[in-house]
């Protein structure tokens, strides 16, 4: 236990004092807080501008000639409120408006032929021209306006009963799947990419000792099992407190300017207990489960160069544990989510998904976690006879079939 606990304490010191770690830390906390400051700023100049251009009107800086020889158009009344940048002016010779409309003169030329049909003149067509699209909904509105008029219908009661809406409430008695989305989304993302760039840490950490010799003096004073623990364990540290001052400080700074987002994420930081308990246990023990799989392989590496390639698998199999939160994010409750959330592959994230957005017991909660924690135990054991079996093997990469007879073996 003790030669545990100085791998431990040795490791945490050599990652820590690492200029990346701590770079990383300041330089991600620093950009946080200027993002999340940027709104503030534009919001002064803004005010700015404002107190000093409050009686100026906004200016239009284009064109539109309508050709309405039928006198479909009651008048410019709605036109002008859809397009509000466009100086709007009638025509009544139809070649004049296309020779302006031609030559550049005019923006956009509308040539009115039946109350609801018209056809759109422009030099230049463009993906983004909504003109014809706006107009159209314009030729709509004065149309239902006509017509109710002929009816003797009062078009602004008519208009006012179509739009009226049902007011609603919701009282959510159970998981409130809606507002936990947006948290649990960013919870499995932050999980998902400690363990992908912790793991391949521990990996080259591993493999690094291995290349430069330094692990054959390490294992005649330290046994094996407490180095693999140790080093894993130690990883997992780090990365959580660099988890943890990172996120931390991106809270602040959003407290800090919350009144600028007006308070947009207050609804979505209300995190239950139970979920914060649940994604820490089952974060931490999927992380152990991992790290173990890199920190063997890791061993198994006579170079660096070859932890890339080796742990790939690894990689791909906690991508597709990511792919698969999301169909668990979408569908809580059915049963594929239900039957991942057991499988410990899988259940550090898919059942922390279900705690947040479906319908989970309290002793399905603790099924899962004890699955979880033995396959856990099961892996760091089988690791660390990997690692004692691959720190002082060197040569060729390891076959899988010599990997199986490897852990056959006894000690």
């Amino acid at each position: 236990m003790k030669q545990f606990f100085l791998v431990i304490k040795f490791e945490l010191e050599t990652m820590m004092r690492k200029k990346s770690y701590l770079l990383s830390i300041v330089l991600i906390a620093l950009a946080a807080f200027v993002l999340l400051s940027m709104p503030r700023f534009f919001n002064d100049k803004k005010e700015n501008q404002d107190g000093k251009n409050n009686q100026v009107t906004e200016s239009k800086d284009k064109d539109m000639l309508i050709y309405d020889n039928q006198g479909i158009l009651s008048g410019l009344e709605f036109v002008e409120q859809s397009f509000p940048d466009y100086n709007i002016a009638l025509e009544d010779d139809l070649s004049v408006l296309k020779n302006k409309v031609e030559d550049g003169s005019v923006d956009a030329g509308i040539e009115l032929q039946e109350p609801l049909k018209f056809v759109y003149h422009v030099k230049n067509s463009s993906l983004n021209d909504r003109t014809a699209v706006y107009f159209q909904e314009v030729l709509q509105q004065q149309y239902q306006v006509n017509a109710l008029k002929e009816l003797n219908y009062d078009a602004l009661k008519v208009n006012e009963i179509y739009h009226s809406s049902a007011n609603y409430e919701t009282n959510v008695l159970g998981t409130d799947g809606v507002n936990n989305y947006f948290y649990t989304y960013i919870l499995i993302f932050v999980l998902y990419m400690m363990i992908l760039l912790y793991g391949n840490q521990i990996a080259v950490s591993v493999a690094s000792e291995k290349s430069n010799r330094a692990v054959e003096i390490l294992v005649t004073s330290c046994s094996p099992n407490a180095m693999i623990f140790g080093k894993v364990i130690a990883g997992a540290i780090a990365g959580a407190v660099q988890t943890i001052l990172i996120l931390g400080s991106c809270l602040i700074a959003y407290h800090i300017n919350a009144d600028v987002w007006n308070h947009v994420l207050d609804p979505f930081l209300n995190i239950p207990t139970v979920v914060w308990v649940t994604f820490a246990l089952f974060g931490i023990f999927g992380y152990l489960l991992f790290s173990f799989l890199f920190g063997a392989i890791g061993a198994l590496c006579s170079k660096v160069e070859e932890v890339n390639g080796a742990t790939m698998p690894i990689q791909l199999l906690i991508i597709a544990v990511f792919f698969i939160s999301f169909i668990t994010l979408q569908n809580p409750n059915d049963l594929l989510s239900t039957i991942v959330s057991y499988v410990p592959l899988t259940s550090w994230m898919c059942m922390f998904i279900n705690v947040a957005l479906g319908s989970v017991t309290v002793i399905e909660i603790i099924i899962s976690l004890v699955i979880l924690v033995l396959t856990t135990f099961a892996i760091g054991m089988i690791g660390a006879k990997l690692y004692r079996r691959g720190t002082l093997s060197y040569g060729n990469s390891m076959k899988l079939t010599h990997l199986f007879k490897m852990m056959k073996q006894k000690n």
